[in-house]
């Protein structure tokens, strides 16, 4: 399958973090430097052209981005092994980065000149990687038409079963950004495990009419048009339906007694033999800025790793009604350890079950 990820492996040890300052960026530093960048597109990457882009290029150097989510890149490595990287540095998922490590794609941090990691916990600081953002994920929903359907706000995936919902519900599909992540919360919430989840295919295949997106956008393109009424999808995407004059609403689906909603986690790494790598350590360094993480989470609803960033954000009335700001309850949210997940074995089941 052209998607395939490669099995899992154990995590690398984390690294300690490295203290002191970077050296302040100078005109010229960068000159002759192409940064091209591996990201998700549309206004995920246009807020890193806004913000980030600006800095290198006033140092000199040329920055490209090539589109892709974090599975679709890594098949671009993958296809481009023996020859030159498709990107010098890219976004990784937690659902992808095992595959990542166990084909040794990436290289040192250097972290002299990422100061910035001072202000991510130190855990989730690694020798050849660094956590950039948690997006949680649930349903998004337009309330108004539940309730003029006479159904109750959905407070399970179960609950997206419902006959007057036939044709109406949008969930991810297996190679989009948030498959691992659906499927995962499906199959833990229907008493299923990362060993068996063919109660969350079998969840999958009872939501009569399901459509499937590859990109996020086509939820929220879907519950404009007024052809969907539940998408399953991170809340962030919900902030930005609200932004754009959707009435929407989120719910954290109850996975156990103690558990709501998944966490999907984001990280950054620079590719092995990376021409630009200066320019990478730098672009990461601004991406973790708490300046960059406050204005990332309030355009696009991704939670900031940068401590002193998530503080800011408490204020926010839009944030506070479709997420969950509060630490003790994002403890409860379902996170995957994906070094123990076969994801080619559930490539495989997805494919036999629902891509037929």
């Amino acid at each position: 399958m052209r998607h395939q990820l490669m099995k899992t492996m154990g995590a690398f040890v984390a690294a300690a973090m490295i203290a002191g300052s970077a050296p302040p960026a100078a005109a010229g530093e960068l000159d002759g430097v192409t940064l091209r960048v591996g990201s998700w597109g549309g206004s995920w990457q246009g807020i890193q052209r806004e913000m980030i882009a600006p800095k290198l290029q006033a140092m000199g150097a040329k920055v490209e981005f090539v589109k892709g989510n974090p599975a679709a890149n890594l098949a671009k490595l993958i296809a481009a092994r023996g020859g030159e990287a498709p990107f010098d540095v890219f976004e990784i998922i937690d659902a992808t980065l095992p595959s990542v490590l166990k084909g040794d794609f990436l290289q040192p941090l250097d972290l002299s000149l990422i100061p910035n990691a001072k202000h991510i916990n130190k855990d989730r600081v690694r020798d050849k990687y660094i956590a950039t953002w948690v997006t949680q994920e649930g349903i998004c929903y337009l309330p108004e038409k539940f309730k003029e359907l006479g159904i109750a706000p959905p407070k399970t995936y179960a609950d997206l079963v419902h006959p007057k919902l036939e044709g109406r519900v949008m969930i991810p599909d297996f190679v989009s950004g948030g498959g691992l992540a659906m499927l995962s919360g499906f199959a833990l919430a229907e008493g299923g495990n990362i060993n068996n989840i063919k109660p969350g295919l079998d969840l999958v295949d009872k939501i009569k009419g399901v459509q499937f997106w590859k990109k996020g956008a086509q939820a929220l393109t879907g519950m404009k048009s007024g052809d969907l009424y539940a998408a399953v999808i991170h809340a962030g995407w919900c902030v930005r339906a609200q932004k754009a004059g959707l009435k929407v609403a989120t719910s954290f689906a109850k996975i156990d007694s103690n558990t709501v909603g998944v966490v999907k986690q984001g990280w950054i790494g620079i590719v092995k033999g990376s021409k630009a790598a200066k320019a990478a350590n730098i672009w990461i360094n601004e991406f973790i800025s708490t300046k960059f993480q406050v204005a990332f989470a309030k355009a696009k609803g991704a939670m900031p790793e940068n401590r002193a960033a998530a503080p800011k954000l408490k204020d926010d009335p839009l944030l506070n009604r479709l997420m969950i700001l509060d630490p003790d309850k994002m403890d409860r949210m379902l996170r995957v350890d994906f070094n123990k997940v076969d994801t080619s074995a559930w490539s495989d089941q997805w494919s036999r079950a629902v891509a037929k």
